[in-house]
């Protein structure tokens, strides 16, 4: 299966604007045979969390964004989805469920179903600041190949991505959010990944426009393997990268069966994620003003 990744130039809050450019990217990538294209964090408005320090605006951004799912952002991808005739991974977006706020990242087929939903498990200490809520666990989605799923910060965590590899992951698809500096930094941790893991990761960035034409932030766009470590990267804004899937996959069917004492294994990595979310909201406890 032909995957393509999406180098968006995202415009802040601009919905239609950011929409024309992903339809002629998924036009684009539809021609050269793509049946699963990736979409940035946030589509269609664009991840703005860490390029501003202002909280009370991000607050009321993610309050405003926040939507049950299915909403109007999942109408926007799954109409995506079905005029392209192809998968989707898009995400995260904010979604509200019942009192909670999550990033969530949806997996939509050719027909508008959503056949996968994953809630991004490690959160930023601004994500917490911002009264977002962390996931539970790492999922698959099985297409041609079963692919592990990530988002943002899980990139960071060594224990995801182990679960995952564990699971039989034959390849980890992610988003990453734009930054203002160092950007260089989330190459350097996906090649760790992919050579801890012996994994390929397909890593989807963006770039933010704000309203006066300035870039504020980005992240790259691009595919890193065991073999060649960074082995595509997108170079031009409002670009795609593709590659056929059976290039870049391991077979791992079997990992579950090779491998002794895996619950025994899985279940400290579990422990190892839940202490970490305990330790960062620990931390943003002690950082309150007046506590």
């Amino acid at each position: 299966m032909l995957i393509s990744l999406t180098y968006l130039k995202l415009k802040e809050m601009s919905r239609k604007h950011n929409i024309e450019k992903a339809k002629k990217l998924i036009k684009n990538a539809k021609d050269r045979g793509a049946k699963l294209i990736v979409l940035p964090s946030l589509f269609p408005v664009g991840n703005t969390f860490e390029l501003y320090n202002n909280e009370k605006k991000m607050r009321s951004i993610v309050k405003n964004l926040a939507e049950k799912i299915p909403g109007n952002s999942t109408d926007i991808l799954v109409k995506l989805a079905m005029e392209g005739q192809i998968h989707v991974i898009a995400g995260p977006l904010l979604e509200q469920a019942g009192p909670k706020i999550f990033l969530t990242t949806l997996i939509i087929s050719p027909d508008g179903e959503i056949i996968g939903k994953y809630r991004k498990i490690m959160m930023s200490e601004k994500d917490i600041r911002l009264g977002i809520s962390g996931g539970k666990e790492p999922i698959h989605i099985v297409l041609d190949k079963k692919y592990g799923l990530i988002a943002e910060d899980d990139l960071y965590s060594p224990e995801i991505n182990r679960i995952l590899a564990f699971g039989g992951s034959q390849a980890i698809i992610g988003t990453t959010r734009p930054i203002s500096k160092k950007q260089e930094i989330v190459k350097y941790v996906t090649i760790s990944r992919t050579i801890e893991n012996g994994l390929s990761y397909l890593i989807n960035g963006e770039m933010i426009e704000n309203e006066d034409g300035e870039i504020t932030g980005y992240s790259p766009t691009f595919i890193a393997t065991p073999e060649s470590l960074i082995y595509k990267e997108a170079e031009e804004e409002d670009s795609i990268i593709v590659v056929e899937s059976s290039m870049i996959t391991q077979n791992k069917e079997n990992v579950m069966a090779k491998l002794s004492g895996l619950e025994g294994i899985i279940n400290g990595l579990y422990k190892s994620i839940k202490k970490n979310k305990v330790i960062s909201n620990e931390k943003q406890t002690v950082a309150k003003p007046g506590s």
